[in-house]
């Protein structure tokens, strides 16, 4: 038995379908995250696990007992906005207590309750401060915190971190996985950005248009993409249209070009893209691999990445190259060889 379990979830505003056919189970200690563009049904999804929308259909069972119905004060589910949602004339360790108070719990547990959160979110010395004294960092920090004063049985999180500057969201993140862990703590985290989700998850759904793509770990929703929209969607890469040449051998044409893939086609699956990263290219002609010929298009300095554009036949392939000090970089025009293995190329 899955500790969460979403089932068959639609959801739908007027004629809209907002979310379409949502599955998953969650296993207990799991981080999970939604991750897609603005307007894929991720957050709406994410209300419904809260209590804050009701499916259209389908259901929602924690632990085993269906809450599909039940009001958000009903599931002991704790959530941290976006835009922190703190009450400014409230100080923070009365923030955090908020959710314990409104549910009658004795002060001195209360207490008890704030002090941990403070210290788990190393802020023991700020109980007393008001949240405009605070950094934009240290309000969500508090925004977590009460969430987890009542030990809640899941934490979702609605984009927690956008609002903060890049730094900033790097020390945050590194500190709700910290938490999490150190809490076995459930967890949904809702974000549109691919790194924040391959960081944080133990496993990522992508997105789009309120349907699922893929459920997989980091490692192989990167590596491994079950569709093009999840191939483009996360991480750069080379995407372009190609003809079966031998579909058992998973061998395409790319423009007068034959390529060999790893993935063979199924009986009767007909792929339309071949897609390969750019870290998976390598300049120069080497036996056995795939190998192309073409004309530099472009140089981009990325800092400790340098991007070459090689135009083949009219295909624009992107390599990144690690920047190194003494890396020869070749001259907008030049021909230039690139290779790749069958094993880094894989058909859509």
């Amino acid at each position: 038995m899955s500790y969460l379990n979403l089932k068959n979830i639609y959801k739908t505003f007027s004629s809209n379908v907002a979310v379409d056919d949502f599955s998953l189970d969650i296993a207990q200690g799991e981080f999970i995250s939604f991750l897609g563009p603005s307007g894929c049904g991720k957050t709406t999804t994410l209300r419904m696990v809260a209590g804050f929308e009701y499916p259209t259909a389908g259901s929602i069972a924690l632990l085993g007992n269906e809450i599909t119905n039940l009001p958000p004060n009903k599931r002991n589910i704790g959530m941290v906005f976006q835009s922190y949602a703190l009450f400014p004339n409230m100080t923070v360790a009365e923030n955090i207590g908020f959710g314990l108070k409104v549910s009658n719990t004795n002060t001195i547990e209360i207490k008890a309750r704030v002090t941990e959160a403070l210290s788990l979110i190393h802020m023991q010395d700020l109980g007393g401060r008001y949240p405009g004294q605070l950094s934009g960092g240290q309000q969500q920090r508090v925004a977590l915190a009460r969430a987890l004063a009542i030990k809640p049985k899941v934490l979702l999180l609605d984009e927690p971190l956008s609002a903060l500057d890049a730094k900033i969201r790097l020390e945050l993140r590194l500190e709700i996985r910290r938490i999490q862990k150190q809490l076995n703590m459930t967890t949904i985290y809702v974000t549109h950005d691919q790194e924040e989700a391959l960081t944080l998850s133990d496993r990522i759904v992508v997105m789009n248009q309120g349907r699922v793509e893929q459920v997989d770990t980091p490692s192989r929703i990167y590596n491994y993409p079950s569709t093009e929209f999840v191939a483009s969607f996360v991480g750069h890469i080379n995407i372009f249209p190609v003809s079966v040449i031998d579909g058992g051998e998973g061998i395409v044409d790319l423009s007068g070009n034959k390529i060999r893939s790893r993935k063979h086609m199924q009986e009767g699956a007909i792929p339309v893209h071949m897609a390969v990263r750019p870290e998976e290219l390598t300049p120069g002609h080497r036996e056995g691999a795939n190998n192309l010929t073409g004309n530099i298009h472009s140089v981009q300095y990325l800092g400790s990445v340098v991007r070459i554009q090689i135009d083949v036949s009219g295909n624009f392939l992107s390599m990144d190259l690690f920047n190194q000090r003494d890396l020869s970089i070749p001259m907008v025009g030049d021909r230039f060889d690139v290779n790749f293995s069958s094993d880094s190329c894989w058909l859509l």
